[in-house]
């Protein structure tokens, strides 16, 4: 077991995404807010991340994208990360929790970093670039070159493909495959700490809000994202691990695109229009926050 202070860090957003994408089959729901965001972990003498970003500043095709979705307010990791002191060229590990541009879109940006992800996740996104164009939506929030990219750090032995459950990948931080589900092969990161925070789960996207878990109102009945390759029920059986790993301390899940961590965690919006939310100080840690 072991120490890691956890910062969620929010880099663009959505200003009216719908809620049937939130919330499967809530149609006519309105709007809401969709943060987008990274984790940080810093402790065990490791600067790690969980996911990239985007990064339409450079790539075409990830304008376009960020565009169609409506992300505005985006910064570049140097931005974000110098919110609480840190540089791209201090990470030396990444967490990919899957393969969509707004995940997995910023691959370059970390040139010390070792890279981590699925390897079925890896390896059929790369087999859906060749379906034929009746298949395209598959392909709605995947950038080609984020891909051709990651392909280039596995042959130069700086991405690896990790095939199923992974234990202590650094000390005290866990990976768990969710296949089917959101994507091929998504991926959780599990942060065990020592310390009276307890464990913590990173879902990726295979949670968009807490009312994934809760229920509409807090009924109790799983609601799956509204964005899936696989099933709702392999999403739903990802909600069971979770609540299972954490033992049902729901503010335990962290989740990159849910407002409601403003609220839950030590948090503030600086001049950029963007939050900064300090999930976790590890002991000897100083808040950032203003």
């Amino acid at each position: 077991m072991a120490n890691y202070s956890i910062w969620l860090l929010e880099y663009g957003h959505i200003p009216n995404q719908a809620m049937s994408v939130f919330l499967a089959g809530q149609h006519n729901q309105g709007v809401h807010l969709m943060p987008f965001s990274y984790l940080v972990l810093k402790g065990e003498g490791h600067i790690a991340m969980v996911d990239v970003g985007m990064d339409p500043g450079q790539d075409e095709y990830a304008r376009l994208l960020a565009e169609k979705d409506n992300v505005v307010d985006w910064q570049p990791p140097q931005n974000v990360l110098a919110k609480i002191g840190l540089k791209p060229g201090d990470v030396d590990t990444v967490f990919l929790t899957h393969a969509h541009y707004d995940h997995m879109g910023n691959l370059m940006a970390f040139p010390k970093a070792q890279f981590f992800i699925q390897k079925r996740e890896y390896q059929d996104w790369l087999g859906a670039l060749s379906l034929p164009k009746r298949y395209k939506n598959v392909l709605m929030a995947v950038n080609p070159q984020d891909l051709a990219n990651a392909k280039k750090l596995v042959e130069s032995g700086r991405m690896t493909l990790i095939d199923g459950a992974q234990e202590n990948v650094l000390p005290g931080i866990h990976l768990r495959p969710a296949y089917d589900g959101h994507t091929f092969a998504s991926q959780m990161v599990i942060v065990e700490n020592q310390d009276s925070s307890g464990t913590w789960v990173y879902c990726g996207d295979l949670a968009y809000t807490r009312a994934n878990l809760t229920g509409i109102n807090g009924d109790g009945i799983y609601v799956p994202v509204g964005i899936a390759v696989g099933t709702p029920y392999n999403l739903m059986k990802s909600y069971d691990e979770m609540l299972k790993i954490i033992s049902g301390k729901l503010d335990h899940v962290i989740i990159g695109h849910e407002t409601d961590s403003w609220e839950l965690y030590p948090s503030w919006q600086t001049e950029d229009k963007l939050r900064v939310s300090e999930v976790n100080l590890a002991p000897g840690e100083v808040s950032r926050k203003p």
